[in-house]
Order: structure tokens, then sequence, then C-alpha cells
């Protein structure tokens, strides 16, 4: 062309950002803002909008910070369409405040601005906060397009808010959003991780159009369920439907191999199939094996398989073997475990807890005041467990042995009727999960008042009959409280949901998803 101005380098510049993001694409991308910079000399308001669009897409600050300042010189921050792209770039490139004081004083918003600000408090895990700005949005009188309802979605999904998600989901099948790919995927998302993986499958059934990422949440979302088998199945849905499984599905059907104990289909997945569709295999990967290793005995083998597979600096999968050492009583491995892992991260407190778990149940107990002399001198202390649950529009928080909450002798009554009732079909208090050196009536006490059984006990008080009790934890669920619930869930016929710190665990009749392994 001999003459270009700003509508052609908006054009060309907007053709390779929307291309993807392969090396070429970005490259020539890179070499069309500086072009545009070079040779036009009055940008307009679409070219900032597209240059932003590309520094959000490259995660480029830096150039984003020089737009933003040739934008405050002609005074087109103000301009909607330009403080909407100001406002994404600075969420995806982690600067949510700012992209939130560029969002305030805007003059006029409208649903992109919105959207774009709700998003950078996801990125930053601020997920109250974008459901917050999702009502004022709607108290303006703003609609939400499909792009909206997949952020708030995805904020229902970071806070496991089944409750709002439901009421989301209803508005977005009213409005016929629901039939937007990322609105599905959200669903799906949402679903998901809020305990409800039999909804997140009718969803993906009912999505008229599936990519990737819709795969992906659903292979990954059975696993982590521990629903092995229905992982598996999708996997095999999945490559039938000539779909491409990708570096985070192969995570989910290795940790669903690493569930079911199946060794030998693990190392084809990882050595063979991985390999055919030019997936490399990660860290994520390798340590699903060290745990599929683990879950069938195979200890030394997986201490092997970290040491010879590049992994021997991942706290992640040296943990995954120790917390293994404490379940087989591999003492001995496990101490030399955890001295590697100290080496590593010398403040791991997951670590010291475990080390210290494992004299207690050898019942050495001068190496557990050790350990814990250790944890005093090294600044490290130990998380307390802690479990909640929403009832209505409230979330009430426990701790261990909590007495401060309102209706603490309410909850005891009932937690100490359920004790009786499921000690009547064969609950015996497993005493070995408390780590203090006391008497076994002590210990009884001590277990009772666990974070996650008052959570169970307040559920039974103030949800309806026969309703699923929902519940969340910051830790690992303790064996003594899993054998407890499984009979809680038989004596009062409910389904108790808990997420803990591994995956969900859905109790029903007695069984967990899980199948006792977590």
């Amino acid at each position: 062309m001999p003459f270009r101005n700003s509508v052609s380098g908006n054009l060309l510049m907007s053709g390779y950002t929307s291309s993807g993001h392969h090396r070429g694409m970005l490259d020539s991308s890179v070499a069309m803002v500086r072009r545009m910079a070079r040779e036009v000399e009055q940008w307009d308001h679409v070219s900032y909008v597209v240059v932003l669009g590309h520094c959000a897409s490259m995660k480029d600050l830096v150039l984003g910070d020089q737009v933003h300042v040739q934008a405050l010189k002609k005074r087109l921050e103000l301009n909607v369409y330009v403080g909407s792209a100001l406002v994404d770039m600075y969420g995806k490139c982690d600067r949510a405040h700012d992209a939130h004081c560029i969002f305030e004083v805007l003059p006029e918003k409208n649903v992109v601005s919105w959207t774009a600000v709700m998003n950078a408090y996801n990125q930053k895990e601020l997920f109250e906060d974008a459901l917050q700005l999702f009502l004022d949005m709607e108290m303006e009188g703003v609609r939400p397009n499909e792009f909206t309802y997949s952020v708030v979605l995805n904020s229902c999904a970071g806070l496991a808010a089944l409750r709002n998600g439901n009421a989301l989901g209803a508005c977005a099948l009213k409005t016929g959003h629901w039939r937007y790919l990322p609105v599905g995927n959200a669903l799906v998302n949402m679903y998901s991780k809020s305990g409800s993986i039999k909804d997140a499958w009718k969803i993906f059934l009912s999505m008229p159009y599936r990519d990737v990422i819709s795969w992906n949440l659903i292979v990954t979302g059975f696993a982590h369920h521990g629903l092995a088998k229905e992982a598996m199945e999708a996997f095999h849905y999945m490559l039938s439907a000539a779909e491409n499984p990708s570096y985070i599905a192969f995570v989910g059907v290795l940790s669903a191999c690493a569930q079911l104990g199946l060794v030998d289909e693990g190392f084809y997945y990882l050595n063979t199939m991985m390999k055919e569709v030019g997936v490399i295999p990660g860290n994520e990967h390798y340590t699903c094996m060290v745990s599929l290793l683990c879950r069938a005995g195979r200890l030394e083998e997986a201490e092997k398989f970290i040491m010879s597979n590049c992994i021997s600096t991942d706290v992640v999968a040296w943990r995954s073997l120790l917390i293994s050492c404490q379940v087989h009583r591999n003492y001995d491995l496990g101490h030399r475990v955890a001295e590697q892992i100290l080496e590593l991260k010398p403040n791991d407190v997951g670590t010291y807890v475990l080390l210290s778990n494992m004299y207690a149940k050898a019942n050495r107990w001068d190496g557990v005041v050790k350990v814990r002399k250790l944890m005093r001198d090294m600044g490290v202390r130990k998380e307390p467990g802690v479990s909640w649950i929403q009832v209505g529009s409230e979330v009430h928080v426990f701790r261990a042995e909590d007495n401060l909450h309102p209706q603490m002798d309410q909850i005891t009554e009932k937690l100490e009727e359920l004790i009786d009732q499921i000690k009547a079909i064969g609950y015996i208090p497993n005493c070995d999960v408390v780590l203090h050196d006391i008497e076994d009536e002590q210990k009884e006490e001590h277990l009772m008042y666990h974070s996650e059984k008052l959570a169970v006990a307040f559920g039974l008080i103030h949800t309806p009959k026969g309703g699923t009790i929902h519940i969340m934890k910051n830790l690992r669920i303790c064996d003594d409280c899993h054998v407890a619930l499984k009979l809680i869930s038989i004596v009062t016929k409910r389904k108790i949901v808990i997420r803990d710190a591994v995956r969900f665990h859905c109790i029903e009749d007695g069984a967990c998803s899980c199948g006792d392994y977590w």
C-alpha cells in the first residue's frame, strides 16, 4: 500500500492478535505495533483498543504502561472503549488495583468494562469482590453478556459457592446465554468445584459445542471427586470424539490411574500416548506417577522414579511419597524423605507435621517432642484445621475444639447424639490419629470436636431434612472423621460432600467416592 493510515494498521494488528498465540503471529504482532508507533502520527481510539488488546494477550506490561501514558496525554483514558481496554490489560497483567482505579474514573461504564474489572479480581482470586461487582452492575441496570456470566460463574467456582452458582446458572438459562461455549465451560467448572459433579456432567452432555477446555474440565473434575472410572471413561470418550488430549487432560487421566492403582496403564499414557500426541510430560504428570507407585505400595520404586525424572527438587512429589510412607508405616524411608524435603524447603510446615505424625503412630513421643521443638526454633507453625459451611446467605466457620460459636451447646448435644448412634452400628474412635500423649478417654473427646464433625452437626440442625450437606475444609480429612462421616450418612440418610485440601469426598449410604484413598 502506498499510503497507510490508522484504519489499515488497526485491521492488520487486530488480525495478528486474533490469529493465535504461536510464535510467528506474536512476532508479527510485536512488529506491527512498532510500525504503527513509527508510521501513524494520529492514533484513533480503535488503535489504542487494538494495541492494548495485544498487550493484554502478550501480558506486556511495559508496552501497556507506555500506551497508557499516551492515552492520558490525549485524555482518551476516559473513552469507554479505551478505558475498558486498559482495565482488561491491567487485569490480565495481574494488576487488579490499577484495573479497578481506571474502572472507577470511567464516566461511562458498559458491560465490557464491568466484565474486565470482574475478571481482574478473578485473576487475583478475589472472588467475593468479583461477585459484589456483578451485583453492583445489575443495580446500575447493565445487562450481563456471555463473558460476564463466564467470569462470575468462575468466581463461584473459586468460592465453591453452589447456591450462588445455581442462581446464576438459572439466569444464564433464562436469557439463553448458557448455550455459549464460555458459559457452558464455566458452568461445568462451577458445578465440579462446588461438589456437584453429576450436574457438571449433565451440563457437559447438554453443551451444543465443546472444546479442549470442556474436556479438560470434565476429566479432571471426575478425578478430583475420586471418580476414577468415570474420569477414564470421559478421557476415552474424548479420544473417540477425535479431540487430542491436552497437558491437563493427561494430568486427570494419570490421577485416575493413581486412584485405581493401574500401574501399567499409567506408564502407557506417560511413555507412549503422550509422545504420540506431542504432549511433553511435566512435573504434574510425574507427581501423578509417584502417587500411582505409592498407591501400589512400591515406595522404593517411587523414590527411584523421583530421582531419575528430573523432579528431585519437586517438593510436591516428595511429599506424596512421605504421606504414603506414613500410610504404609515405612518409617525408615519416611525419615529419609522428610530430610530430603527439609533440605529443599526448610520451613515446610506439612513435612514437620507428617514427621511428627509418624513418630506419634510409632509411640515415639520423644521424637514428637523433638520435632515440635525444632518447629518452634524455626518459627514454623501448624495451620489449624478449619471447616466451613454455608447455610442460607451466611457462612459458618468452625475450628477444632471450637467453643466460640453461639450455638455450641446445641451443636455439642447433636454431636453426642450422632456419636452414640454410630457407635451402635460399629464406630470405634481411631485414637491413633490423635497426636498427643494423653489417655484414650481424652483422645476420644478430642476426636469428637474436629472441625468437620462440628460443621456436619451444625448442617444437620439447620438444613432441610434429606438435603445434601456441603462442607469445605482447609486440610486433609483425617481417617477417624472419614469413617465417622460415612456412618453418619447411614444413620441420618443424608449425603455429605466435603472438599478437603486434596479432593472432594461425596459420602452417601456409608460409601465415599474416594474409595477410601486420598
